[in-house]
């Protein structure tokens, strides 16, 4: 069998971090995605793999990510879209957008687009996404699916969170539909130790010391996403941790899949080929 080539977005600390080094460590050709250029390219030292930087709040970053991407392998095997986080921040990115909404559900799903030839081109290609359980409380309402991820008034940081994340759980339910070939995953790996409320100033801070008796190491998440990634049994859609779950209700609503997709598509179309 050929050595398969698995990217890895997030990889510049925590739970990206600790997948990279576990798939080196059984012999897997990796390619490393993170937004800090030097934790990126030091990780890539120490497991002798491409690092390349983007930034998920700047959506011509992502694109020359994918770029680079192909360049060092037109074949890739798995995904593992792990890049994403809480924005504490109201302000709209430099494209415009709610950043939650950017950073979470937009950004992944053009690199995963971008990437869709190379995927293509796996005996079983994998996508595999660290999503949240925090999704199960946030709405989109059909007919107004637009204006509810750009007006991000009344709602706190964590709720945009949630909010985005439903959003992408949307986006690759109509993935599936249109690519059916590709096996697509999203995993809930718990709340982990270094990531969470990172985002959130000395609120995400007094979270996280509150929360340290529940938190997972970031070895314990990884485990949690390569076990999909890596073994073909593991295909229902949607995990908490390693247990088969049923995401929200709405992810199967179909009209509201629809108009997820066509905003989205709408906001990253020049991006595309």
């Amino acid at each position: 069998m050929t050595t398969p080539t698995v990217v890895v977005t997030g990889a510049s600390s925590g739970t990206g971090a600790a997948a990279a080094r576990r798939l080196r460590s059984r012999g897997v050709r990796v390619i490393l995605v993170g937004r800090d250029p030097h934790r990126t390219a030091r990780i890539g030292t120490e497991l002798g793999a491409p690092a390349i930087t983007a930034d998920y709040a700047d959506l011509s970053s992502v694109r020359l990510a994918a770029e680079q991407i192909v360049r060092h392998s037109p074949v890739i095997d798995v995904l593992v879209s792990n890049a994403g986080g809480a924005i504490g921040a109201p302000a709209p990115t430099g494209d415009g957008n709610e950043a939650n909404y950017q950073v979470n559900a937009l950004a992944p799903v053009l690199l995963e687009t971008l990437l869709l030839p190379a995927l293509r081109r796996a005996r079983v290609p994998r996508l595999v996404s660290t999503s949240s359980r925090s999704h199960r409380a946030a709405t989109l309402t059909p007919g107004r699916v637009t204006a509810q991820l750009d007006d991000p008034a009344g709602l706190g940081a964590h709720a945009r969170y949630a909010r985005a994340k439903l959003a992408g759980l949307l986006l690759h339910a109509g993935m599936r539909r249109r690519v059916p070939e590709l096996v697509i995953v999203d995993v809930h790996p718990g709340l982990v130790a270094t990531d969470f409320g990172r985002y959130l100033g000395r609120t995400g801070a007094v979270l996280k010391v509150l929360a340290r008796p529940v938190l997972s190491s970031p070895e314990t998440a990884a485990a949690h996403l390569l076990r999909p990634a890596l073994h073909p049994g593991h295909d229902a859609a949607y995990y908490h941790r390693d247990r088969p779950r049923d995401p929200s209700p709405l992810v199967a609503d179909p009209e509201l899949q629809r108009q997820v997709w066509a905003d989205a598509r709408t906001r990253i179309e020049e991006l595309l080929p």
